[in-house]
């Protein structure tokens, strides 16, 4: 049986099984919903807006700030600035 052409369009950005993430419109409203999956659960909310583009825009940013790297449950903490007393004091050069 031959597939029907769909008249809604769909974007996915992200990786799948990390951080995809689809747009789609709704069928009822018009209005664009944003799909992703979380801890094996499908999750969808809408952008309130019925702009292609933008729609398209929210779908590469959400995914970008869900693959942030996040290991069981805790980010990464951010490292110390290196000062020139311990830069000298840890290769023994004072």
């Amino acid at each position: 049986m031959a597939r029907t052409k769909r008249s809604r369009p769909s974007y996915g950005s992200g990786e799948s099984g990390r951080n995809r993430v689809r747009v789609f419109p709704d069928p009822k409203t018009g209005l664009y919903q944003l799909e992703w999956r979380e801890n094996g659960r499908r999750l969808t909310r809408s952008l309130g807006h019925r702009e292609w583009v933008r729609a398209k825009r929210h779908a590469n940013e959400f995914a970008a700030g869900f693959a942030s790297p996040d290991l069981n449950g805790k980010a990464e903490a951010e490292p110390e600035p290196l000062t020139l007393e311990r830069l000298l004091t840890s290769t023994g050069k004072r």
